[in-house]
C-alpha cells in the first residue's frame, strides 16, 4: 500500500473539503439572518461562527501526538486554505491534518453523512474500523488508515455546526487522535 506523507493528507482534505461543501448544498461561508422558523435544539453547543483550525490543535500538542517534532505546513504555503492546517514532519513522515467547517447551523452540519466522508477517505486511504466516539462533540467516528509507513487514524466530530476532522499518520493509537479532538472540541 502507498506511503501517506502530508502531500496525500492535504489532496485528501481538498476532497473532504469538496464533499462537505457539495453536502450542504452551498458555501460554508452562507448566513441567514432570519431567526423565523428556526428552533434551536437545547442539547447542542452554541453557534459557532468562524474557527481557526491551527489554533484548534496547537503545534506541540500536533508533536506530542505524533511522537515526533512537526511544525505547521500551512503557514509556510503562501495561500492557506481557510478551515484547514497540516503539520508535517522535516522528512515528511510524519503528519497531522486537521480540518474545521463552519456551517450556517446545527441543522447543516448534521446533515453531512460520515459514510459519505468514508467512502472519500476509503478512495484515497483504504479506510477501515469504522466506530462511534462517544464523548467528543455533540457525535464522532473514527476511521483507520493502512499504509507501507504504518497507518494513520482519522476522527471526525461534529459539535454544533462545525464539522472536525483531525487525521494523524502514522499511528495506530486511537487514544492521541481522540485527545487531540477533545482538545480542539473545548476550543470552539
Amino acid at each position: 500500500m502507498a506511503d501517506y506523507g502530508p502531500i496525500v493528507i492535504a489532496r485528501m482534505s481538498l476532497v473532504t473539503v469538496c464533499l462537505l461543501v457539495a453536502a450542504c448544498g452551498g458555501s460554508a461561508n452562507s448566513t441567514s439572518n432570519s431567526s423565523a422558523g428556526a428552533t434551536p435544539s437545547p442539547t447542542k453547543g452554541a453557534h459557532v461562527n468562524s474557527v481557526d483550525a491551527c489554533s484548534l490543535v496547537t503545534a506541540a500538542e500536533a508533536s506530542a501526538a505524533a511522537g515526533s517534532t512537526v511544525t505547521n505546513l500551512s503557514a509556510g504555503a503562501g495561500a492557506q486554505t481557510p478551515g484547514i492546517c497540516v503539520y508535517g514532519s522535516s522528512d515528511g513522515s510524519t503528519s497531522v491534518f486537521v480540518l474545521a467547517q463552519v456551517y450556517p447551523d446545527t441543522t447543516t452540519a448534521d446533515s453531512i453523512s460520515p459514510e459519505q466522508m468514508a467512502a472519500v477517505m476509503n478512495g484515497q486511504m483504504g479506510v477501515t474500523n469504522a466506530k462511534s466516539v462517544q464523548g467528543i462533540g455533540d457525535k464522532a467516528f473514527e476511521y483507520t488508515a493502512t499504509s507501507s509507513s504504518g497507518g494513520g487514524i482519522a476522527i471526525f466530530v461534529f459539535k454544533a455546526n462545525v464539522v472536525l476532522m483531525i487525521a494523524l499518520s502514522p499511528t495506530t493509537d486511537s487514544a492521541k487522535v481522540e485527545a487531540l479532538a477533545r482538545a480542539a472540541v473545548g476550543r470552539f
